[in-house]
């Protein structure tokens, strides 16, 4: 485990793990709560992943071989989750 020495990497690496990590709770709590309470909130939470979905994509267009390949592809794969646990699984055409 890292030292608590906010000067070291890894230390560094690990404290923003676990903002990461409270701030994804916080959201998987809060948000199907909220889409629980209307039709028009679940509407507006499921236009607002989109929105974050678009915008992680746009991001990795941008930035292209700049940023790594996992970078984009973990984001979009964290959205579609805390997606999945607010609105639940997509229902499958047909």
């Amino acid at each position: 485990m890292a030292d608590k020495n906010p000067m070291d990497p890894l230390y560094e690496v690990h404290a923003l793990a676990g903002e990461t990590l409270a701030l994804q709770s916080i959201l998987f709590g809060i948000l199907p709560r909220l889409a629980a309470l209307s039709p028009e909130i679940k509407e507006a939470l499921s236009a607002g992943f989109d929105d974050a979905a678009n915008l992680v994509e746009q991001i990795a267009l941008k930035y292209g071989d700049q940023a790594h390949p996992a970078h984009a592809a973990k984001a979009l794969q964290i959205v579609e989750g805390i997606r999945s646990s607010t609105l639940g699984k997509p229902q499958k055409p047909g």
